[in-house]
This record gives C-alpha cells, structure tokens and sequence, in this order.
C-alpha cells in the first residue's frame, strides 16, 4: 500500500457513518410516516439493514487498522473484504432504499 492510500484510507469512515445516520433519519420520518397513513410496519426492517451496515463499517474499521499495522492477517484478504464489507454494505443500502421507496414513492408519483 502506498503511503497516499494509507493517509486516505480512513476518509472513507465519515462516509460510513454518514449513510448510516441517513438511514436512522430514514427510519425516523417513515415511522411517523406509516404511522400517520396507517401503513404496515416495515420501518422496522430498517434495524436489518443498519445492522448490515454497521458490520460493514466495523469490517473497515478492522481492516484498515491491520494495514497500518503491516501484519499479514486474515483481514487484508480480498475474501474477507468481499465478505465483511462489500457484502454487508450491499445488503444494508439495498433494503433500507427499498424500504424508503415503500414509504415515500408518492413523492414522485403522479
């Protein structure tokens, strides 16, 4: 790893923990949202999907201390990336947009 990518490397930790504060907001607004239109109770899948994206912001948090440490570990592996990260982030961000598409469609339906 090169020492830009090393520096740059938890600039993308703010990010993580961004989208997932968007998705308790999310959560917050389509409560009282389903809440007031009388709707199912699907805001409560949004605790799946911010449960995936915490594994996912911890998956990073790990790896990303095991290269500063130069330690060849399990956690610098591509299949431990895929896994931990990549996966858990896709499945988090996947079902909590579907969830926010549920609640707010009528925003931009006609």
């Amino acid at each position: 790893m090169t020492e830009l990518e090393i520096i740059t490397g938890n600039l993308g930790l703010p990010i993580l923990i961004g989208t997932l504060y968007v998705s308790w907001l999310l959560q917050g607004f389509s409560q009282r949202l389903g809440e007031v239109t009388k709707m199912k109770a699907y805001y409560r899948w949004f605790s799946l999907g911010n449960a995936f994206l915490i594994i996912s912001i911890l998956s990073y948090i790990v790896r990303y201390n095991a290269i500063l440490a130069q330690q060849p570990a399990l956690f610098v592996t591509p299949l431990f990336t895929l896994l931990a990260f990549h996966l858990p982030l896709a499945l988090g961000v996947i079902l909590n947009l579907t969830i926010t598409l549920i609640y707010w469609y009528w925003l931009g339906h006609k």
